[in-house]
């Protein structure tokens, strides 16, 4: 098994932010409305390239499909699934995106969800990549990230050390399995101290081959690694500021105009 860690020091962002943001983003997709399968914004504006083409807008197992501008038709090979919409409990998507290739066809199917759009609590996201054709084994994966915002905040207001890391995630593949977590805690400046953590496990024929593998290769996959969150943080400290300036609304407002190409 190998090893690795790493800490990076970021902007924060407060709760009631985050909570105005959520709430805002759920205000705009529950006024959008539906006339024939063609969604308008809750301004009048019609919201071209995304049709809806089963259920009720919002509603458990309604079904959205971007739109070919060249034929005009929905797209076959992509498709949006509402898995739940409950503003007090569950939110939850499916986006399956299919590709048809004769030698290797693959299909990639991403959910995410959210724990109360009221008072958000947690936060999921899942992949998982099927292929067909030779060596298909080896060409999917499954991921998983999970971040319990309720510990993210312990850590980060309170500088309280959580029981268990607030983000966990993990990766799946046929040779490796790779684990991670993130442990933030309050600098003394007031930003967030987050430390990475990932662990590396070989699987099947890899098995016997990763600390070999750890050995030539681990200084220099360890730099990488940390070279790779160094960058993260620095993208994360420019933008993040100018964002948190923003209330819900101007960013509601701003993600209306971003989907209309405005």
């Amino acid at each position: 098994m190998a090893r690795f860690q790493h800490t990076v020091t970021l902007v924060p962002v407060p709760r009631r932010w985050l909570e105005a943001c959520v709430a805002a983003l759920y205000d705009l997709a529950q006024d959008t409305a539906v006339e024939g399968g063609r969604l308008r914004l809750p301004d009048g504006r019609p919201l071209p390239g995304l049709v809806l083409t089963r259920g009720r807008h919002l509603g458990p197992g309604a079904q959205y499909r971007p739109v070919h501008e060249e034929v005009g038709r929905p797209d076959a090979d992509q498709c949006l699934t509402v898995l739940s919409w409950d503003r007090r409990r569950e939110t939850a998507l499916e986006v399956v995106t299919l590709d048809d290739a004769p030698a290797r066809p693959a299909r990639l199917v991403c959910a995410l969800g959210l724990t109360s759009a009221e008072r958000p609590r947690q936060a999921w996201l899942s992949a998982t990549l099927r292929s067909g054709g030779e060596r298909a084994k080896y060409l999917g994966g499954t991921g998983r990230l999970r971040l319990d915002l309720g510990r993210w905040w312990q850590a980060t207001s309170h500088g309280r050390h959580p029981s268990r890391a607030p983000l966990s995630g993990a990766l799946t593949h046929a040779l490796a399995r790779v684990s991670v977590t993130a442990v933030p805690c309050l600098a003394p400046d007031g930003r967030w101290r987050v430390t990475v953590r990932a662990r590396v496990r070989g699987r099947s024929v890899a098995r016997p081959l990763l600390p070999l593998a750890t050995a030539v290769l681990g200084r220099r996959a360890r730099r990488a690694c940390a070279e790779a969150l160094e960058r993260a943080a620095a993208a994360w400290n420019a933008q993040v500021p100018e964002l948190v300036r923003k209330d819900g609304e101007r960013l509601g407002a701003e993600l209306a105009d971003a989907l209309l190409g405005s």
